[in-house]
């Protein structure tokens, strides 16, 4: 898909996932929890992007997501973009790359890889960065296993709409 076809869907679905990432003050839950509902909108729009209009797509969607997360004042420490672009660039190249195969697995692929790949670094830089121990903590929490559930909640929240849109 090229041209105008390709940056308006991607365009689209990238308005999409930051009017997500914007519920944050109108949801009237305490953040884990309003987490778990953004996130999965946020996944469901980083699979519809790789899916329905390909690889390139969800991958802008993919960086430009946090970018904007940031400006949004959603995403505290600068450091942490590169990282969450990462893990949802592996997201959607996975899905991406297994869809057509079988879409169960693909969304348990991507979704345990995104997990670790966020994880692992996350942790990482905590610990090279030397983040204080409140902000560590809530680190590990919210890039924990919340990350799996709602990459997997979001692929298959995902599914009837790409089905939806493709008929």
């Amino acid at each position: 898909m090229r041209g105008m076809k390709f940056l308006t869907r991607t365009a689209l679905i990238l308005a999409l996932t930051v009017g997500f990432q914007s519920l944050r003050p109108y949801i009237s839950l305490p953040p884990p929890m309003s987490n778990y509902i953004i996130g999965s909108l946020v996944n469901a729009s980083l699979a519809a992007a790789s899916v329905l209009v390909g690889a390139w797509s969800g991958l802008l969607v993919s960086i430009l997501a946090p970018v904007v997360a940031l400006m949004q004042q959603h995403i505290v420490f600068p450091w942490l973009v590169p990282i969450i672009a990462g893990g949802n660039a592996l997201y959607v190249l996975i899905l991406a790359w297994w869809y057509r195969r079988n879409k169960p697995l693909a969304i348990v692929l991507a979704s345990a890889a995104k997990f670790l790949f966020l994880y692992y670094l996350v942790m990482a830089a905590v610990n090279i960065l030397v983040v204080p121990q409140p902000a560590a903590g809530a680190l590990s929490l919210m890039f924990g296993w919340s990350q799996l559930i709602t990459a997997m909640a979001g692929g298959f929240v995902a599914l009837p709409v790409i089905k939806r849109i493709r008929t």
